[in-house]
């Protein structure tokens, strides 16, 4: 690390309050040091009122926005607070400066990896309420969401090329939010899956990019990172690969060689979907805790619409925007389902 590099890594320590993996103060936030994580964690329906309610009875203002980072930057973060038990949800914490949308917020989320009933060499055992469960842990593909800094930004069709994974699924089955327009001006580009985009409101899927620059002052700071070597299996697949690394030639380089990190939502609390017959008695419809993530972050329709918000405000205000992801045991201990 140069002098000047050096030099700016104990500005931005400063700047931002972080703190080592080993010290204590991790969910803490803010100038005054405001303590984040939550009394209880409703899983049966929204959290973001009763946890917003909360945060807002201990401090009005987050101070994470408009902070001095490397090189210059301006940074505004969210920060996401996973438990070391990913059974269990986390929280992720963020302000809005202006508007009548004003305030900080806090709502669930989940990190776990991809999960099975039954158990698969090498993953970690939990369980959501007396139900065992296996998920994938953190470093191998579609595991656990890794701590550390990722750069965010809106999936929008203003600026990324859109392309549905979904095999079956052709434009029609996509909202106009997923439709890209004139795509090979865009500067960015993402596939997304048709399930990311929930019908009750109009917000959009966050792309979460690895911030290496960033790790030394992270929970990220030691974790390996590298491109893991990729075969695409079709046509199709090297398609999108070539794509995505002519928008970023570093696309594929991550924490364990891991990347496509996305911050976003589902279609279970969508009306048709609770009253489709399909899914009646599914666990997913009363249990936040059972929604798929494979190692995305997963928030709620309401959560991820003024996530999008933030976002797309701090990146009008040419700031760099991202999310600073922590795992604390203290979430272990916070009881969940409590209304």
């Amino acid at each position: 690390m140069t002098p000047k590099i050096a030099a700016a890594v104990a500005l931005l320590s400063t700047a931002l309050g972080l703190a080592s993996c080993a010290t204590p103060d991790y969910e803490l936030v803010g100038p005054r040091k405001v303590r984040v994580v939550p009394s209880a964690i409703p899983v049966d329906r929204s959290g973001l009122a009763p946890l917003t309610a909360e945060l807002r009875a201990k401090t009005s203002r987050l101070g994470l926005d408009g902070l001095k980072g490397l090189g210059g930057d301006e940074v505004s973060r969210a920060l996401v607070l996973l438990p070391k038990n990913r059974a269990r949800p986390g929280v992720i914490t963020f302000e809005i400066e202006d508007g009548p949308d004003a305030g900080a917020y806090q709502c669930e989320t989940l990190g776990r990896g991809k999960t099975s009933a039954a158990w698969v060499r090498g993953w970690v055992r939990g369980a959501i309420g007396r139900a065992r469960i296996y998920y994938a842990p953190m470093d191998v593909e579609d595991g656990a969401t890794v701590p550390g800094l990722y750069d965010v930004r809106n999936i929008s069709t203003d600026t990324y090329e859109i392309e549905l994974l979904n095999a079956s699924a052709g434009p029609d089955d996509a909202p106009p939010r997923a439709r890209s327009v004139d795509p090979a001006s865009r500067p960015h580009y993402s596939g997304v899956w048709k399930t990311w985009y929930s019908s009750t409101n109009d917000s959009v899927p966050i792309d979460m990019l690895w911030s290496e620059e960033y790790q030394p002052l992270s929970q990220g700071a030691k974790v390996p990172v590298f491109e893991r070597p990729s075969e695409a299996k079709t046509d199709d697949e090297k398609r999108r690969r070539e794509k995505q690394l002519s928008r970023n030639k570093d696309y594929y380089r991550g924490p364990y060689g891991r990347c496509g990190f996305a911050n976003h939502t589902d279609q279970w609390d969508d009306p048709a979907r609770k009253s489709d017959s399909e899914y009646a008695g599914r666990d997913e419809l009363v249990d936040f805790r059972w929604r798929n993530t494979d190692g995305c972050l997963k928030v709620r329709p309401d959560c991820l619409l003024l996530l999008n918000e933030f976002v797309a405000e701090q990146t009008r205000k040419n700031r760099r925007v991202q999310y600073d992801v922590r795992e604390t045991r203290d979430l272990d201990r916070v009881p969940v389902g409590a209304r």
